[in-house]
């Protein structure tokens, strides 16, 4: 009997046993390709919405549902101690608020700026800024990293039925905008853009005892910085013209900041007994300046792709900006550009800005960088003539030098960088469906005007939809009227049309060299204001005004002719300061009193100056007007007199037709400048020119003046001119 039970208690065994084997296996099986494929598609495993950490994962788990309570703590701990200035303390706890809360995005987000522009600006050393800047990104990469997402490598990238986890759009953006507004448009923009440069270069090569001459003076050793500028032209370039540093300065610069967070490791003193070069941290997280993963190459010297263009703060936004577009849904060309549908378990769109808007940031990035490239004066193949400059300090030691010029490369040439923007913003407008082609734009109206008829609309109006306007003609017929509304509105909205117009014209040869001539102007009139300044003014100004009738769009870009505007007046001023005998000489014989007096041939380059005040009544109105005018409070110069012709007919006039018709008119044409000019893109622009008195603001309907007088207001407004 006992027998029998042992034998059927040991069956039983056996058949638990058995069972549990079989349902272990079965649920594996069905956890491993019924679960978790679901798992995965609907983003719940750690690994696939980004990097996992395991210590992260651990603490989540142990703390359970009081977790949020905890994170609660922190944060009220973390602001506590921003308040007493305890750094260290603050990047502690946010680094734990972080690893509790990595799928949420706003720690993230908060936290880094708070680190990269709250605490940052509580230091007083730019390097320390710049440190804690560092750290802000640093962290807001690491978020990035946990949420980058996932895709299943096992299929082809050709496979539309690939496991594809998005990525965080916003994390990816923000580490562009830190960039572009700390150390990019910052105030000490200048200092910060040359610690991102030094970052880049191996510690060795930027130390300060290869610039310090044997001996107990120290002196700098200009051959080796000479050597120096011609590998970081830019660099030397702003430290010494921007920022006003002496050779001295200079090294001492290098000095001060050798200890920056870096790309490479830091030197110990065998590096800098045998001058061994550093190697690139060997993490990539750990390198600064940061760039996504798939592309932290870009900023390796032994990359290819590094060699393409210089290390610039504005090209590391344009790599985040690129970056953040990848999650994105496709563009959509269609007549719902603006509101796309996608599967919003593939796809990410941006929550806190449209996301036409959104697609438009690595385009703004390139214009930045070519702006940038302007500012500091790398135009074109002439590079930076750094002669004087070692001159100088070269005088100073007893010794000479040959001329130096540096930054010849097409890397440092701003008309290819304005060439590459003009292009990106073109691309930009095209793929997301919003910038037509004329020819797009007059098919897609004679196509609305069949619905716009119909149900009087008009081109700016969007109706609610009625069923039948979704069927047969008039579905085509509203699906253009549709887009061509939200081509102008998203045209409008993104300033797209400005930003090609500029990028256009300063990737010409003209503009560029009008450009670099009011660039070496601006440089000489600090220190030279005679003739030969003026004349390189003056130059600059005919080349300027040849561009805008070659561009007469570019002519009408607003934030273009306020910045030109303002530097045209410098240079009246320094005419009329220069040529101040002259000048007396031509209003005194000048003719009726309180109008505008035209200058002799040989001063045309002072231009024309405004009488302020009623000298009628003046018994020697020659002496009240040298007393009201000289200086001249209100100038104006050829730029304000010229108009040119832009109205609707002007591709119907012909050429023999048109400077005739505008001759029987009484204009005074301009005829040094051709009146057409065919490019490519199929665009004619027409050039006919004349000079009239800017009294006559509107001198025609169809002529546009070549500064507006709002411009002219608003200079003379803001300067209290008035």
């Amino acid at each position: 009997m006992s027998t029998s039970v042992l034998q059927q208690a040991r069956q039983q065994k056996v058949f638990y046993f058995g069972a549990i084997l079989v349902l272990f296996t079965i649920s594996l099986i069905h956890r491993e390709f019924i679960l978790k494929p679901q798992a995965t598609r609907l983003q719940l495993i750690h690994t696939v919405r980004g990097q996992a950490d395991l210590t992260s994962s651990a603490v989540m788990l142990s703390l359970s549902g009081s977790r949020g309570l905890v994170v609660t703590y922190l944060w009220y701990n973390a602001m506590e101690a921003q308040k007493r200035s305890e750094w260290n303390e603050v990047e502690l706890i946010v680094n734990t608020i972080t690893k509790l809360q990595p799928y949420f995005i706003t720690p993230w987000l908060y936290q880094s700026w708070n680190i990269a522009f709250n605490v940052s600006v509580e230091c007083d050393r730019t390097r320390d800024k710049y440190f804690y800047i560092s750290r802000g990104l640093a962290l807001l990469a690491e978020g990035e990293r946990r949420n980058s997402g996932y895709v299943e490598q096992t299929k082809l990238a050709t496979d539309p039925d690939r496991i594809v986890i998005p990525g965080n759009p916003e994390l990816r953006h923000f580490m562009g905008f830190i960039y572009q507004l700390k150390i990019g448009n910052s105030d000490e923009r200048l200092t910060m853009r040359s610690l991102l440069e030094l970052s880049c270069i191996n510690p060795i090569k930027r130390h300060p005892d290869r610039f310090r001459l044997p001996g107990a003076n120290q002196q700098v050793n200009l051959d080796a910085l000479a050597k120096f500028c011609q590998e970081h032209p830019r660099l030397i370039r702003r430290l010494h013209e921007q920022r006003s540093l002496s050779d001295e300065q200079i090294v001492q610069f290098l000095s001060d900041n050798q200890g920056i967070p870096s790309l490479y490791d830091p030197l110990d003193k065998a590096n800098v007994a045998t001058e061994t070069p550093s190697e690139l941290k060997a993490d990539p997280r750990e390198r600064f300046p940061i760039l996504p993963l798939p592309r932290v190459g870009l900023l390796d010297p032994r990359s290819p792709d590094r060699l393409r263009e210089p290390v610039d703060v504005f090209l590391v936004c344009r790599t985040w900006y690129e970056f953040a577009q990848e999650p994105l849904p496709p563009p959509n060309r269609g007549a719902n550009v603006g509101q796309p549908t996608y599967d919003k378990m593939r796809y990410r769109a941006p929550k806190g800005i449209v996301t036409q808007l959104f697609r438009g940031y690595p385009a703004r990035a390139q214009v930045y960088f070519a702006e940038a490239l302007n500012s500091e004066g790398f135009f074109d193949s002439d590079g930076w003539n750094a002669q004087p400059a070692f001159h100088v300090w070269a005088r100073r030691q007893g010794i000479g030098l040959k001329e130096h010029t540096y930054g010849t490369d097409s890397i440092y040439h701003s008309r290819v960088a304005w060439q590459r923007g003009f292009e990106a913003y073109r691309d930009y407008g095209v793929k997301n469906g919003f910038y037509l082609s004329p020819a797009e734009v007059s098919q897609l109206t004679a196509l609305a005007s069949i619905i716009r008829k119909q149900e009087n609309l008009q081109p700016g109006q969007i109706p609610p939809v009625k069923p039948e306007w979704r069927q047969g003609k008039l579905k085509d017929s509203f699906d253009a009227h549709v887009k061509l509304y939200n081509s102008e509105y998203y045209r409008n909205l993104s300033n797209i049309d400005a930003f090609i117009d500029q990028s256009e014209a300063e990737a010409d040869a003209i503009t560029a060299t009008a450009r670099k001539h009011l660039f070496t102007a601006e440089r000489l009139r600090k220190y030279d204001p005679t003739d030969r300044l003026l004349a390189i003014y003056e130059e600059g100004w005919k080349l300027y005004t040849h561009a805008c009738l070659k561009f007469p769009r570019f002519a009408q870009v607003t934030t273009m002719q306020d910045e030109t505007y303002e530097m045209y007046q410098i240079y009246l001023g320094l005419s009329q300061k220069h040529r101040g005998d002259e000048f007396k000489r031509a209003l005194t014989l000048g003719g009726k009193i309180g109008a505008f007096w035209s200058m002799s041939p040989g001063l045309d380059a002072i231009a024309q100056y405004h009488v302020v005040g009623k000298l009628e009544q003046e018994k020697d109105p020659s002496k009240q007007m040298l007393r009201e005018i000289l200086p001249a409070r209100q100038r104006y110069g050829d730029i304000d007199l010229i108009h040119y012709y832009d109205g609707a007919g002007a591709k119907d006039l012909k050429d023999e037709f048109l400077h005739p018709w505008l001759h029987a008119a009484g204009f005074a044409v301009n005829m040094s400048v051709p009146q057409a000019i065919a490019f490519p893109n199929g665009h004619e622009y027409y050039l006919a020119t004349l000079r009239t008195s800017f009294r006559r603001d509107k001198v025609h309907d169809e002529w546009r003046p070549l500064i507006a007088s709002q411009t002219r207001d608003l200079f003379f407004t803001k300067l209290s001119l008035k």
